[in-house]
């Protein structure tokens, strides 16, 4: 009795180290390569302003320009990131809107995709549960 007792308490100490929600917020910033040609700046430079403060990634290539950037502990949307000033080339400050085609919440994506796939199997579950109802019939 007391071994199962312990082996209880242990895997709900396991289960709640696994359960903590994450503390970061990854965002996708994405950039128009026609206006940072135009600004004369890469999205390296623009980089450059933010990885001090959060860990970031940037690509460039053959799609559109794009950074991820990550905040750890935090509660800032999209509309905070973008108010953010970074140096755009050696001349110009701007804030990050101003430069930025969109900024997406990943998180908040992972959430409505989320949403959206449950309601998507609900919905088969039952067109499922229809078909074989109806096919008892016969």
């Amino acid at each position: 009795m007391k071994n199962i007792g312990l082996t209880l308490l242990f895997c709900l100490l396991i289960s709640m180290g696994y359960s903590k929600e994450k503390d970061e917020k990854t965002f996708l910033v994405i950039f128009n390569k026609a206006e940072l040609k135009a600004q004369k700046t890469s999205t390296a430079y623009i980089e450059l302003s933010l990885m001090n403060l959060f860990q970031t990634r940037s690509y460039a290539g053959n799609s559109d320009a794009a950074i991820i950037v990550k905040i750890p502990n935090s509660s800032m949307d999209k509309c905070q990131l973008g108010d953010f000033i970074i140096r755009i080339n050696p001349n110009k400050v701007s804030p990050l809107d101003d430069i930025a085609f969109k900024i997406y919440d990943l998180d908040e994506s992972k959430e409505v995709y989320q949403q959206m796939i449950s309601s998507f199997e609900g919905k088969n579950q039952k067109a499922q549960k229809n078909s074989k109802s109806a096919l008892s019939i016969f």
